[in-house]
């Protein structure tokens, strides 16, 4: 595999060379051009890549001319303008789609709306029920209906009837559970 690396490499190296721009004798013969409209033709035709004459099926054997025939065209200097490009239609594009990624684009820089500034910073409940402390999954049932999920918590061992709870968002976006009479907290988030 590694024997044919230099080829490899020699080959892509020299891939844009075989692209040849087009000569500066040409080019000055396009800009010479006073017609707007020829000129464009002109270098559209340079501007064009070169395309290999299909071959031929049948070579047909050549005629003498007869002496009456019509004499080819001479060559005016302006090459034949390049047949119209047909226009590529977008690809369908859905606006609600569109529209939501330019709402929310950098929205969590700017103030918070109405909406959000209702949302509190934390909440106060109780437990329903004995609470005997916490481990991986454990749902925390509160008197006002709400119900979150412990998740990656470690084991808590603590007997209270009915505790106080405060729930706080951090500026992370991460909710903590603090039980009173605890000096930890629970990473928790909301189920119910």
């Amino acid at each position: 595999m590694l024997r044919f690396l230099p080829l490899s490499v020699a080959l892509l190296l020299s891939a844009p060379s075989l692209a040849q721009p087009p000569a500066p004798a040409e080019l000055a013969r396009c800009t010479a051009i006073a017609d707007p409209a020829e000129r464009l033709a002109c270098f559209d035709a340079l501007a064009q890549p070169a395309t290999p004459a299909p071959p031929a099926a049948d070579p047909e054997p050549v005629k003498e001319p007869a002496a009456a025939s019509v004499p080819a065209p001479e060559p005016t200097g302006v090459a034949p303008a390049a047949p119209p490009r047909q226009a590529v239609a977008p690809a369908p594009v859905d606006l609600d789609e569109q529209r939501y990624g330019i709402e929310r684009f950098g929205a969590e820089s700017l103030p918070p709306t109405a909406e959000q500034r209702t949302t509190p910073a934390s909440i106060e409940s109780r437990l329903k029920g004995e609470f005997t402390g916490w481990v991986e999954d454990t749902v925390f049932e509160l008197e006002n209906g709400q119900a979150w999920q412990c998740r990656k918590c470690r084991s808590v061992y603590h007997r209270a009837e009915s505790p106080r709870v405060t729930i706080r968002r951090s500026f992370t976006g991460v909710y903590w559970l603090k039980v009173d009479g605890l000096n930890q907290q629970a990473k928790v988030h909301r189920i119910r």
